[in-house]
This record gives C-alpha cells, sequence and structure tokens, in this order.
C-alpha cells in the first residue's frame, strides 16, 4: 500500500520516469471520498508534485458503475523507446461485471507525458456509447487557464508552465475543460446538438484520444507540444 497526497490510500501502483529522470508518472487505484475506487495518477516533476491525484474513467451510456471505477490491475508491461521515452501498459478488469476492462497506455519523455485509454471487446461493450471522458487535470498550486478550450496551458508556482493537450482522433469527439470542486480541470466532450446524451457511438476494441502534458519554460512550448505531434498518426 502507497500513500498518496490527497487521498487515505491508494492501490496497485505503477510507475514510469523519464529517461534522463526529471519526469515520473505513477498510475494507481484510489479512493476519492464518498465514491468508488477509481483509476488515477499523478505527475512528478524534478521532485515535486506538478499534477496531484486526478482521476480517470469514461461515463458509458445505461452502464453503472462508470469505466474507471472499481478497477484491479491484472496485468502490465513496460519498456524504453530508443532512448526517446519510457512506456507502460496496465490492464484492468472491473470487479463485479461481465468482464468489462480498461487498459491506460503512457509514454514518458523527458519533458511531458501523454496517456490515453484502450478498450477491449467485451461481452457488455461489444457496441460502446460513451457519454463523456472525465478525466482530470489537478496541475498543483497552478493558476486557472485563460481558455478552458485545448491546447491551455497552466502556470506553475515556481515557474514554467504545464500545457495540457489532446492528439484528435477521427470520428471521435473533442476534448474541453471545465473547473470542477476545488478548481479541477476536468474533461468533457464535446457534443454535435444540444440536449445529446451520447457523445460517441462505436464498437470496440477502441483506442481513444491522447492526452498529453508538457512541461516548459514558457506558455508557447508548453502549449505547442513536440510530444503531442510525434504522436499523430499513432
Amino acid at each position: 500500500m502507497v500513500l498518496c497526497a490527497g487521498n487515505a490510500w491508494a492501490q496497485d501502483e505503477r510507475r514510469v520516469v523519464s529517461p534522463d529522470g526529471r519526469l515520473e508518472f505513477r498510475l494507481f487505484v484510489s479512493q476519492p471520498a464518498g465514491g468508488l475506487p477509481r483509476l488515477a495518477y499523478q505527475v512528478r516533476h524534478r521532485g515535486q508534485l506538478a499534477v496531484q491525484t486526478s482521476f480517470l474513467g469514461l461515463n458509458i451510456h445505461a452502464q453503472e458503475p462508470m469505466l474507471g471505477e472499481n478497477a484491479g490491475l491484472i496485468s502490465s508491461r513496460a519498456g524504453e523507446e530508443g532512448g526517446l521515452y519510457r512506456w507502460l501498459v496496465a490492464d484492468y478488469m472491473q470487479n463485479g461485471s461481465l468482464g468489462r476492462m480498461m487498459s491506460v497506455e503512457v509514454r514518458v519523455w523527458d519533458d511531458a507525458v501523454a496517456f490515453r485509454c484502450l478498450i477491449p471487446r467485451s461481452t457488455a461493450l461489444d457496441e460502446i456509447l460513451i457519454e463523456d471522458d472525465l478525466t482530470e487535470f489537478d496541475v498543483a498550486g497552478g493558476g486557472q487557464p485563460p481558455s478552458l478550450e485545448l491546447p491551455a496551458a497552466v502556470s506553475e508556482p515556481a515557474g514554467g508552465w504545464v500545457g495540457i493537450s489532446e492528439v484528435p482522433l477521427a470520428g471521435f469527439p473533442r476534448l474541453s475543460l471545465w473547473r470542477a470542486e476545488g478548481g479541477v480541470l476536468a474533461g468533457r466532450l464535446d457534443r454535435s446538438g444540444a440536449g445529446q446524451p451520447v457523445a460517441f457511438e462505436g464498437k470496440t476494441p477502441l483506442i481513444c484520444p491522447w492526452r498529453v502534458l508538457s512541461f516548459a519554460p514558457d506558455r508557447e512550448q508548453a502549449v505547442h507540444s513536440a510530444a503531442a505531434r510525434s504522436l499523430s498518426g499513432n
């Protein structure tokens, strides 16, 4: 059991450290206040907590709990790609479900981290109707971005910027942000029309878009992440 800031407990932790050791991505299951255990992550930059515990998950239409809740780690694998970045794929099974699974793929460079969800085919998720992407970005002590459209950048108290972006995926709705309780930046999928409960309709296996956090000394570099550009088409 590993204690994590802002949570009563965390379990099933996996870590990915950048080739130069400056960035560390931690993926784990955490217990939010008043809810089921959920997949979550943290990011450390130069030894400091840069992104506090932020939750991951997908709200699936007419299915409870959300995908990412009440999940247990069943396997993981990790490696390094040519000294450019290190990677992790962690597979989770939702306890009490009919085989619903979700994998999280992570890549960590010296100045950026990227992650995405992979949904394998299962009896309950052959056809998948996604109401929303519930990814959070809780930048530690940072200010609020002037815009909630991606890409966005948040200033760090100690200097520097954290860029938040995505790598668009054809046919998948774009992600925007909204300010949740405590100033946490939370994801929201765009919809083609008002009042529509479902943002995306498709089939599994499904590869979701990359979400990218980049670290740079100025806003322009943070917003225009080289890591995000390198992921286009992957």
